[in-house]
């Protein structure tokens, strides 16, 4: 693969497609690096960056995610950035948000069952 292949995996349909387009193209790579973040590299490494951008601009193909690697509330998250419809992506500020709310109820669900665990002596 050559460098100059590596920018349309991560390019947003509509910049694929050379239609007009806003911030939420960043929104869109910025899920596809948080979902390969998830899977330690890009997913499907036998196509090329050029064969992958055109399913994500044509046929509307997504990264999988699996149940397996993703806690939901990330999946839900992935989703909505992959929208295809670019007006429908969250704001970099809702992100953050959902981000926010996710951690703090990782904390919560961690510190519950640190609470409930029972030592025997």
């Amino acid at each position: 693969m050559l460098f100059r292949d590596l920018p349309d995996r991560y390019m947003a349909p509509e910049v694929y497609r050379r239609e007009s387009y806003g911030k939420s193209i960043d929104v869109f790579s910025f899920a596809l690096i948080l979902h390969e973040m998830f899977q330690g590299g890009p997913s499907n490494r036998a196509e090329t960056a050029e064969q992958i951008a055109d399913k994500r601009a044509y046929e509307d193909s997504r990264p999988p995610l699996s149940s397996f690697l993703y806690p939901e509330p990330i999946k839900m998250l992935l989703k909505e950035c992959w929208h295809k419809n670019p007006d429908c992506r969250p704001t970099f500020e809702e992100i953050i948000l959902q981000l926010e709310v996710i951690e703090q109820d990782f904390q919560n669900e961690k510190a519950k069952k640190a609470c409930c665990r029972c030592v025997v002596l």
